[in-house]
């Protein structure tokens, strides 16, 4: 993956177009005199029979604001997501309700200046009514996207997903849903910390919780984190301090976070990625077990820099689960089971990523949209990036030349949902990519919901 520096020099040479300047000024001027509009509208009410907590409720009011936000705005990167309570069913979305507490009317009077009442949505659930509509659910964990990379075969960089281009026949009838692990649904992150610890054999001493800041809009939305330091039994005295320890230099060994599903670790010094594998071994060695991993597999992908090297992609290399009777269970164990770490010059373990299955409540088993949906879906996308010039070259599904599900977890989802990614072949040179001294093919990466429209109430507008 290219660092600060190339993107850094990358985005220097980029330059707004003139179309796209006249787009996000028109959207501009819309967004003041809906703000202006919205003064005089009556107040929003939240439908009683839902039961969602306040905070849920100002969420959702936040995000029906129409806006040009749909292509997606966050990358799907395996951060982490608040979970929300805000779960409807198709019929209770439709509703109004009657007074409500006063409490509640000023949450509502508040959220109303950022927002405006969704559209009635009109679908058909099938044979899966009973599940609930996922508010934030296709907030598309990113969906959108547009990442490019540069290389001489897709083999090198997409990676070894079970559900590489399988054919329709073979996707899985349903997937799972789940809450993500923070906000209300945090309790699972230090319970992360605590079995990293134990695998270490070594005492975990955990930082104070963290808080969403004051005056965010939902703390439901806020990305939390659980951190901790694991000590070194001979040199820690847990009666005291940390500063106050006989050698406070010695009494930590490693500091360990955990958020989302993924637990993290370093210590002092710099690992070294010279030998990927032998650090994915390191990491192997402890945590294999924890992390459920019988059958081990090794993923390593290629990642080409905007000064041409072609070396390891950082996040691109780990063992997982490769196990699994079915291509659901096979996914599953791919994206949930995975252990990777970095190895200092002696060969000792410096730094590790553990990720474990989600620990927080099902949210249900949710139907797959086919391929061919999700790439009607990604069209949409594409013209809306074309018209709006935030790309100045054709891009369209015809470029297609593959796809995988993966599970994505977003800093602004409450949910960890299953998506879509597709890879793209373009027309562009390495050069016209800023790629000035690389070889190669340009491909970009774009990824869409998993889940049937009707499952999903889009994200539609980002916090102002």
């Amino acid at each position: 993956m290219p660092d600060h520096k190339d993107y850094q020099s990358a985005m220097d040479k980029v330059a707004p177009s003139e179309d796209w300047k006249a787009a996000t000024l028109q959207k501009m001027a819309a967004a003041r005199a809906q703000q202006e509009r919205l003064k005089a509208a009556p107040r929003l009410r939240v439908a009683k029979k839902v039961g969602v907590p306040l905070a849920a409720a100002a969420a959702v009011a936040l995000l029906a604001v129409p806006a040009a936000l749909q292509s997606g705005l966050f990358a799907a990167s395996g951060g982490t997501a608040a979970p929300s309570a805000a779960l409807y069913s198709a019929a209770a979305y439709n509703e109004t309700a009657s007074d409500t507490a006063r409490t509640e009317d000023a949450l509502q009077d508040e959220a109303q200046q950022k927002s405006a009442a969704p559209a009635v949505r009109d679908f058909d659930l099938g044979e899966y009514e009973g599940l609930p509509v996922l508010v934030l659910g296709d907030d598309s964990a990113g969906m959108g996207g547009g990442v490019t990379f540069v290389a001489e075969r897709l083999d090198d960089i997409r990676g070894n997903n079970p559900t590489w281009n399988i054919t329709a026949n073979q996707l899985p009838a349903t997937l799972p849903v789940w809450h993500a692990q923070s906000g209300g649904n945090a309790a699972p992150l230090t319970g992360l910390l605590e079995r990293t610890a134990d695998a270490l054999g070594l005492p975990l001493v955990l930082d104070e919780e963290e808080e969403a800041p004051t005056g965010y809009p939902s703390p439901d939305l806020w990305p939390y984190s659980a951190f901790g330091d694991l000590m070194d039994p001979e040199h820690w005295d847990p009666e005291r301090p940390l500063y106050e320890q006989e050698d406070p230099s010695k009494a930590k060994v490693w500091s360990v976070s955990a958020s989302g599903t993924t637990v993290t670790g370093y210590r002092d010094g710099e690992g070294t990625l010279s030998d990927p594998r032998a650090g994915d071994e390191a990491a192997l060695a402890p945590f294999g077990e924890l992390a459920g991993i019988e059958n081990p597999a090794h993923q390593h992908t290629l990642t080409t820099g905007y000064d041409g090297q072609v070396r390891w992609n950082v996040s691109g290399h780990f063992y997982y689960e490769a196990g699994g009777d079915t291509v659901a269970q096979r996914l599953l164990n791919y994206s949930f089971r995975r252990v990777s770490g970095t190895v200092d010059s002696t060969g000792a373990l410096r730094s590790f990523s553990l990720t474990l299955p989600p620990e927080t409540e099902q949210v249900g088993d949710y139907p797959l949209r086919t391929p061919e949906e999700a790439k009607a879906a990604l069209q949409v996308i594409l013209d809306e990036e074309q018209a709006s010039g935030m790309r100045e070259y054709d891009l369209s599904v015809e470029q297609v030349e593959g796809w995988q599900l993966e599970y994505a977890q977003s800093s602004m989802n409450p949910y960890i949902q299953p998506v879509y990614r597709f890879w793209l072949k373009t027309d562009l040179t390495p050069e016209d990519a800023f790629y000035e001294n690389a070889e190669g093919n340009v491909y970009v990466s774009y990824t869409v919901s998993a889940l049937p429209e009707g499952y999903c109430i889009p994200f539609e507008e980002a916090f102002n």
